[in-house]
This record gives structure tokens, sequence and C-alpha cells, in this order.
């Protein structure tokens, strides 16, 4: 029998055993009252592209948020997150909470990077998200965006760094599979992605209707009162703690490593583009009037960026 074809029967055996799983709890949940007991105090859903600063900020949450804070690294949409957390990356605490023994958190975040909007807040999804997460008592949705200029240096930045340092990686930053093995998404799909995640922080669009709050990764890097102002939105205890720190995920920063953890504040994050001035896959990505449109719209016109649209 081809390989194709058992991968498949496995997963339709997989797909009706998860649909049995969430039958009987649904059935569970409508007839004990405990299944409807607060397990969240506060759950945030993060949303972003990666090479945005997600992490940085993430962590940066956690250090104000304090108590036990859990959080869900990358996930895939439409699919119970600790589920798939127990399949890809097993470990015994996951595979009890995908099992719907939940532990009550003081904080739950969880994070999707290079997602489409619509697939993030499916219906169904939504209709089991107490079911896979557990009743929160506040929800938010925060969604991350860093300008496209530094954005795309650094995405382009970190796979030169890959291809030096492990050499089988595809040239082409967008052709291939990422380190999870997902589908990666080609260049125009990419900044078509960018766009629609900028109507959706100017609010143009609302996918997002669960406490949305935005962040601009430039603001929240370069300026303390937007940080307390973010604070002050998520009901977090500022304290900027977690600010200077530099975090492993995905390598840390795509310049530096993590050679600067402690030092974040010295990183030149709004600059990278300089970098790649003269490459041609950068400069062709930017070639975009609706992006450097919306760009400037959320993070106004950035200082001799105009030289990378000259012939």
């Amino acid at each position: 029998m081809p390989s194709n074809l058992i991968d498949a029967l496995r997963r339709t055996k997989r797909d009706l055993i998860y649909s049995f799983e969430d039958t009987v709890r649904i059935i569970e949940q409508n007839f004990l009252s405990s299944k409807s007991e607060i397990i969240n105090q506060k759950a945030i859903r993060i949303v972003g592209l990666k090479r945005s600063g997600n992490h940085a900020i993430i962590n940066w949450i956690r250090k104000q948020e304090g108590g036990n804070v859990w959080y869900l690294n990358n996930l895939r949409p439409q699919q119970n997150p600790y589920r798939y957390l127990d399949e890809h990356y097993p470990r015994e605490k996951w595979e009890k909470e995908a099992k719907g023994n939940l532990t009550k958190k003081d904080c739950l975040i969880y994070s999707y990077e290079n997602c489409e909007l619509s697939k993030i807040i499916d219906s169904d999804f939504e209709e089991k998200h107490e079911l896979y997460l557990g009743k929160s008592a506040e929800r938010y949705d925060v969604l991350i965006l860093r300008d496209p200029f530094n954005m795309l240096a650094s995405m382009l930045h970190n796979h030169k760094k890959q291809i030096q340092q492990q050499g089988q990686i595809t040239k082409n930053y967008f052709q291939g599979k990422n380190r999870y093995g997902r589908d990666k998404k080609g260049g125009e799909e990419l900044i078509s992605l960018w766009i629609d995640y900028a109507k959706e922080f100017l609010g143009e669009t609302n996918f997002l209707n669960h406490n949305k709050v935005v962040i601009s990764y430039n603001s929240w890097f370069s300026s303390e009162d937007y940080r307390k102002e973010l604070s002050q939105k998520l009901k977090l205890n500022f304290s900027d703690r977690g600010k200077n720190e530099v975090k492993d995920f995905g390598g840390g920063s795509s310049f530096e490593g993590l050679k600067l953890d402690g030092t974040a504040v010295t990183m030149d994050v709004l600059n990278r583009w300089k970098t790649l001035i003269d490459n041609p896959q950068y400069r062709a990505l930017l070639d975009n009037r609706e992006l450097v449109q919306y760009s400037e719209k959320i993070f106004g016109h950035i200082p001799d960026t105009e030289k990378l649209r000259e012939s």
C-alpha cells in the first residue's frame, strides 16, 4: 500500500477519534456544572507575522502579568491547541490538557504566526474554544504588526544565516517548508497577508473581536509611554520587565541571535532595511504601492525608504 495512502488512513482514523472525544466532552459539559468553571482568568490570543517582534512582546506581557502564566507557541488554526502540541511536542502536561483535564491558570497566552485571519477565528473552532482551552474570565485578541521594510529585511537576513549554518535550505526564502514542516508562503502571498493585517490593525476589517488590542512593534520597541498604555489596555501591572530580553524562539534576533540578551534596547531593529538596500529580491517585494501606503498610514514615512523604489 502506498505510504501516502497509509498516512491518509491514519489521519482519518485520528480525526474520527478526536471527533468522538470532542462529542463525549461536549455531553459532559452539558451535564456537569463543574465544566463551566473559570479555567483562565485571562486568555490572550496573539496574532502576528514572523520576524515582527512577536516573541519579544509576548515575553514582555508574561513578565508584566506574573502568576501562573502558560504560553502556547505558534499554533495551527482550526485545531485544538493542546492536541496539536501533544502531537508534535509530546509532554505529559500537553496530553493531560488535550484530554480535557485543564489546569487553572492566571493567564493563558496562545499565538498564531503567518495565518489567515479568517482561519484563526474559524466559527467551528470558536464554538469549541471553551471545550479546548477552558472558560476564560476575560479574553483579548492582540494583533502585532511591524513595518514591512524591517520585517522583510529580518526574514531574508535570517534565511541567509540559516543557509550559511545548514547549507541544505533552499536559496529562495519563499520556497519549501519552514522548521515546523509547514509550506512557506510565497512572497506575494506574504505581502497580501501583511496588507490584510494592516487593514485589521486600522479597523477596516474586524475579524478579531475579543477586546482587540493592536500593537505597533516599532512603537513598542521605542516608547515607554506606549508600553505603559498597552499595559493599561491589557490590565497588566507595568514594570517593563522583559523589555531587554531576547528569547530563543526562532533563534532570537535575525541579526544578533542571542548575543544582546539583556541589552535588547541597543538592537538597531528600526533600520534593518538598510542592510538589504541593494538586494534585488528584497526591493522587488517592496515594489507594491498598496503595501507602502498602508505602511505609511500606520508607521508614517520611514526616511530614505523611497530609495528602495528607485530604478
